[in-house]
């Protein structure tokens, strides 16, 4: 059996030369399956996209689904630290900081449409890659129950109107996002942002309504 070699290599050491050919795995996926779907998706053709022998492949992947997966996870987590960033970094009220991370979590999901499409379209066609969607989708929420609790000032335990309210801003703005993905919505992009973004602060609004009916 054939070992890599365990030292220093062209400047790159073992560590480094495997996480070098998983980026390379993960770009050529966001490039087949962003262009081309999940179903064009295979092992000999992300491997010779990305340079890498098949043998490297599943030293970085047990099969395609956690390949598809983990560039899924990496779109999700991306937008979402851009989200928090910007709600950060924002001056003003609680509109203007929910206004900001609504823009940047929706730029970042649509700027590249390879990274939209498996974001938003292409999980639908494998039950692996749903099933993460699903995690990432409640990533989302978690973090949107997060900021509603600082911007509002809401304390522990009061949490069913918070997950009310994160879950149907997390489904509605994605399904939103999907609809104008697919050519259903025809608006400019800063158009649906101002939409998804005044959808999201009617709801904060609302939120004490919501506790209420939830607790009567």
């Amino acid at each position: 059996m054939r070992r890599e070699f365990g030292g220093t290599y062209r400047g790159a050491t073992t560590d480094e030369r495997r996480e070098q050919r998983r980026r390379r795995l993960l770009d050529a996926a966001l490039d087949i399956i962003g262009t081309q779907g999940l179903s064009a998706l295979t092992v000999r053709g992300v491997c010779e996209q990305a340079r890498v022998g098949p043998r490297f492949f599943y030293e970085s992947f047990p099969d395609l689904d956690a390949l598809a997966g983990d560039l899924l996870d990496e779109i999700q987590v991306a937008a979402l630290d851009s989200a928090r960033t910007a709600i950060a970094e924002t001056a003003g009220g609680q509109a203007d900081k929910i206004r900001a991370g609504v823009a940047a979590l929706i730029v970042a999901l649509t700027d590249d449409p390879r990274r939209a499409n498996i974001a938003l379209a292409q999980a639908h066609g494998s039950e692996a890659l749903m099933r993460r969607r699903f995690v990432g989708m409640r990533r989302v929420a978690a973090v949107i129950m997060q900021e509603a609790r600082l911007l509002l000032d809401i304390p522990e335990g009061e949490d069913n109107a918070l997950t009310a309210l994160a879950q149907l801003i997390t489904g509605g703005a994605a399904e939103l996002m999907l609809v104008w993905l697919d050519g259903g919505l025809k608006v400019e992009r800063p158009v649906m942002i101002d939409v998804v973004a005044d959808y999201v602060v009617d709801m904060v609004d609302r939120l004490p309504a919501l506790a209420e009916k939830l607790e009567s």
